[in-house]
């Protein structure tokens, strides 16, 4: 099917969502921050990525950026679970880029896949 980036510092989020994301039949490559997934969509083409927000190296917002400057039609969900009432809304800024579907963590299959599909109908 699809061509899908993961991007997450932490190891069980990846390996959690490519498992569910294999099992649709998408082909699944993980990077742990936003330079790795930035170097290996240049090096590999992707049909979306999926991004968390808060990351060391490069966080997640710098990753959108630096992907709508160099890919301005890749397909893009931003993920996070700092939602909290005194921090800024990042999920809510990443959210009002360019296309960008949002996703709270945590989150179920069902929404997860829900956020796939509404990725590939932007």
């Amino acid at each position: 099917m699809a061509r899908i980036l993961v991007v997450d510092d932490e190891p069980p989020i990846r390996s959690t969502v490519r498992a569910v994301l294999e099992h649709d039949g998408h082909d699944v490559t993980e990077a742990e921050d936003g330079l790795a997934a930035l170097d290996l969509c240049k090096a590999t083409p992707m049909d979306l990525v999926i991004t968390d927000l808060f990351m060391p190296v490069m966080d997640g917002l710098e990753l959108i950026v630096q992907l709508r400057e160099e890919f301005p039609d890749m397909k893009i969900v931003a993920i996070s679970g700092a939602m909290y009432d005194k921090r800024p809304r990042f999920l809510e800024m990443a959210g009002r880029m360019a296309s960008v579907i949002t996703l709270a963590k945590p989150h179920t299959v069902d929404e997860l896949r829900d956020a796939v599909q509404r990725a590939f109908d932007s």
